[in-house]
């Protein structure tokens, strides 16, 4: 049986999304802690003028970025998980299963992208930029759906096209707020700005798609996105009943 979706209100959207970019500002403050801390052995904005100068540059540049978006990005997913855990305690419960597969996800996306930018770093830095924002943008999606997953399995699908709606909107604000930016300096400045916003609007766009669907539900009475391991368990006993009637016959 299907009860349906879960009340939503404007000022749920407005805590939670506060608290996304909360989580987001101190992953920037993280990226700004390594990057002091790693300067001893490389100088993240020194090795980008370089190679814009078509000079030197160390080799370790792809690694070091690609770690820091890793530990920048894993640490703000869990901080937020955290936060809505305790905003939320009735839907996120707390689950040592939900952290390591956050952290599973975390890891296997750093493993299988780090070629890329070693890649990329060897063809172009600017474009190595961009890496670093899909990189961001794929943990910060599928570690939404596994939160999502594991917390609501009664509305995966709900929860899947919110996701898919909230790193669309990310992802379209990122990329205008991005290439906003003329020099690639600049580009390299305003990634301090991508994790934030990228939380932020993940964030905002999955409680909207939530709160329209909520009220769609409630004005309809329709719910196709409800329980929909229900749904499929009544369409094969129908179907099974059918083919009993049949064989009966």
């Amino acid at each position: 049986m299907s009860f349906g979706p879960r009340k939503i209100q404007l000022q749920d959207i407005g805590l939670t999304t506060l608290w996304g970019l909360i989580a987001g500002l101190i992953a920037s403050i993280i990226i700004l802690i390594i990057v002091f801390a790693s300067s001893s052995i490389i100088s993240i904005p020194g090795t980008f003028e370089q190679a814009r100068l078509w000079l030197w540059t160390n080799g370790m540049f792809p690694f070091i970025l690609s770690f820091v978006t890793f530990i920048a990005t894993t640490a703000m997913i869990l901080l937020t998980y955290k936060i809505m855990e305790m905003i939320h305690p009735e839907r996120y419960k707390k689950s040592m299963i939900t952290y390591w597969q956050i952290s599973f996800f975390g890891i296997l996306t750093y493993i299988l992208l780090t070629p890329i930018y070693i890649y990329t770093g060897i063809l172009s830095y600017d474009n190595i930029m961009l890496v670093f924002i899909v990189h961001s943008i794929v943990l910060a999606f599928g570690t939404s759906i596994i939160i999502e997953v594991l917390s609501n399995y009664r509305y995966i699908l709900l929860w899947i096209y919110a996701s898919f709606v909230g790193v669309m909107g990310a992802s379209i604000v990122t990329i205008l707020i991005f290439t906003s930016f003329s020099s690639g300096y600049a580009k390299l400045i305003s990634l301090l700005v991508i994790l934030p916003i990228i939380n932020t609007c993940l964030i905002l766009f999955k409680q909207v798609f939530e709160f329209l669907y909520y009220y769609y539900h409630k004005y309809t009475n329709l719910d196709q996105l409800g329980d929909i391991f229900y749904q499929i368990e009544v369409e094969e006993k129908e179907l099974q009943r059918e083919e009993e009637e049949k064989n009966a016959l």
